[in-house]
């Protein structure tokens, strides 16, 4: 039976998780034409090119593809084997962690909690890297492969791998100008159904959804509103109701930081579901201290900015 040398393991997770030769030689603090000899020797071992040249980039076969997750799930399990039991401590784990730490969220979360989590980052361990990557299809495979290191956002479901920490949970209110059509039609009441059926709203939704849970609780009591434009987040949503007098929903928290002298917020006068902020990882990761000191770190920013 053929040895398996887990340095050649290392080089192949490196080189599909970054498709580049050189960048997988600074993951692994390795020479450039050491990494290119140790894909030479995966290429004969595998029988396939793993990466071929399009243009100025490197793009994986059909082969590497299959490789990816299980390459990089076989590697962790074996340096979580052969590592020793006992983790170090915070302290020693930020003297030597040199790592760039990725972690999935949208522009609300990254704008609210990105500068306060680099500064604890980099405070605490300043050979680290903070990579904050925006939402995609929210799916488990990037957090399985180890691509990104924590999810920060709406819960992910569908993958029983999955380990979830909800972190904030928060309301809806109303966003409006504060010498706009809503605030003078209410002046010195809250907003009922019936006003919010005659103001234009804008509806934050990634995808340029038109509806939400707004739209079903007000055609419950027989109001429906017209929704004018819609925004990709939150604060986008936000500057859009100030600049043309619109009204939209963005969680009370992060009010605080957009509302001011132009903007100000009312209660729903609808029941509406709570937003929930929650950090995601693979199980696989439970134990490994990089990613639990990340995620320390996370909960520790959103708790403190939450007081």
């Amino acid at each position: 039976m053929q040895s398996v040398d887990l340095n050649l393991l290392e080089v192949l997770d490196a080189l599909l998780q970054e498709g580049s030769v050189t960048r997988a030689a600074e993951r692994l603090h390795l020479s450039p034409p050491a990494v290119s000899r140790s894909l030479t020797r995966l290429r004969r071992i595998t029988g396939d090119p793993l990466l071929v040249r399009a243009g100025r980039t490197l793009v994986p076969t059909p082969a590497a593809e299959a490789m990816r997750g299980p390459a990089h799930e076989v590697l962790a399990a074996a340096q979580g084997l052969l590592s020793t039991r006992a983790s170090p401590s915070d302290a020693d784990l930020e003297r030597s962690l040199d790592a760039v730490l990725t972690v999935r969220t949208g522009t609300d979360a990254a704008e609210e909690f990105g500068p306060d989590l680099l500064a604890a980052i980099t405070a605490r361990a300043p050979a680290a890297r903070l990579r904050l990557v925006g939402e995609g299809d929210e799916s488990a495979a990037d957090l399985r492969d180890g691509t990104v290191d924590l999810d920060l956002g709406a819960p992910i479901t569908g993958d029983e791998g999955l380990r979830h920490e909800t972190l904030t949970r928060d309301v809806m209110v109303l966003v409006g100008r504060r010498d706009g059509a809503l605030a003078r039609r209410t002046e010195d009441r809250d907003p009922t159904a019936a006003d919010l059926a005659v103001v234009g709203h804008v509806n934050a939704s990634r995808r340029g959804v038109l509806r939400g849970p707004l739209d079903e609780a007000l055609e419950a009591r027989g109001e429906a509103r017209t929704v004018v434009a819609t925004a990709p987040g939150f604060s986008a949503a936000c500057t859009l109701a100030r600049s043309a007098d619109l009204v939209c929903l963005a969680p009370e928290r992060l009010t605080r930081r957009v509302r001011g002298a132009e903007l100000r917020t009312w209660p729903s006068p609808v029941p509406l579901p709570p937003v929930h902020l929650v950090q995601t990882w693979h199980r696989r990761t439970d134990a490994d201290p990089v990613r639990r000191w990340l995620r320390d770190r996370v909960r520790e920013v959103v708790g403190a900015s939450g007081s």
